[in-house]
C-alpha cells in the first residue's frame, strides 16, 4: 500500500545526518544501519548501505531506480528452499490412504444398503404368505 502523499519520507535521523556528513565531504564509505524502514532519498544515491536482514548486514549499492522504496525491500530476511522431500511424499500418502478410505466407507454403505433392501424384499414376500 503506497504511502500518503502529505506525508513525508521517513529516514532514520541517525541515517541521515550520516549520509549529509558524507555528501559534505564527499566520501565513499560503507553505511551499516537496522533501520530498514527508512525510504531510500536522492541524497543517498551513489552510496552503499549496509541493511541488516536479521542475521547479517547486506550491502546494496543505491541508484536512481531505487528512490521511494524502502531499503528493507532489498535486504531479503529468509530464503525459500522449499518443501522437503519427505513431507511431499507424506502428504501424498496420506491422500492415497484417505482416498482408500473413503472408498472403504463407500463400499460399507453400499453393502449395508443392499442388505436392507433384501431383508425388506424377505419381509413383503412373508406377509404374501
Amino acid at each position: 500500500m503506497a504511502r500518503s502523499l502529505r506525508k513525508n519520507t521517513f529516514v532514520a535521523n541517525y541515517l541521515s545526518r550520516k549520509i549529509e556528513n558524507l555528501n559534505m565531504k564527499k566520501e565513499k564509505k560503507i553505511i551499516v544501519t537496522w533501520s530498514r524502514a527508512s525510504d531510500i532519498v536522492p541524497a543517498m544515491i551513489g552510496h552503499t548501505i549496509a541493511v541488516h536482514n536479521g542475521k547479517e548486514h547486506l550491502p546494496i549499492y543505491i541508484s536512481h531506480d531505487m528512490i521511494n522504496h524502502k531499503l528493507g525491500e532489498f535486504s531479503p530476511t529468509f530464503i525459500f528452499e522449499g518443501h522437503a522431500r519427505k513431507d511431499r511424499k507424506a502428504r501424498n500418502d496420506k491422500k492415497t490412504k484417505n482416498d482408500q478410505k473413503a472408498r472403504n466407507d463407500q463400499k460399507t454403505r453400499n453393502d449395508q444398503k443392499t442388505r436392507n433392501d433384501k431383508k425388506t424384499r424377505n419381509d413383503k414376500k412373508r406377509e404374501k404368505r
